[in-house]
């Protein structure tokens, strides 16, 4: 059971209690975010970016050592979830990238929490 959540990149601590087993922990990825300012760049670097150039910076700079899973676009910012097995090491290989790249821009790259609750 544990180690097909593994394999789908459950993050560190996770826990899972079968029936009413004690809880087992498991997990092998951390996660960051990266929120991209959706507001408050200038009008042009809206204008002549795509965040898929981005993403493709993103993860080239982070070879083996990440991988995007997910993302969320709100009204006010998008948020591109990295996940990998230390979000420290992900967080120095995408530092140029995030600083060369207009569209990220004034983004905030956050530590995920770790752990997934399940009960199965």
């Amino acid at each position: 059971m544990t180690a097909a959540l593994e394999k789908a990149g459950a993050p560190k601590g996770s826990t899972a209690r079968l029936d009413k087993q004690e809880p087992v922990t498991f997990g092998v990825t951390e996660g960051l975010a990266v929120h991209l300012n959706g507001t408050d760049l200038p009008d042009e670097v809206y204008a002549t970016s795509d965040i898929n150039d981005l993403i493709t910076a993103l993860l080239d700079a982070l070879g083996a050592h990440g991988r995007m899973q997910s993302y969320w676009q709100g009204p006010r910012e998008t948020a591109l979830y990295l996940y990998g097995p230390s979000a420290a090491r992900m967080a120095d290989l995408i530092a140029d990238v995030l600083s060369q790249i207009p569209l990220a821009q004034r983004c905030r790259v956050v530590p995920l929490p770790l752990s997934l609750t399940t009960n199965i």
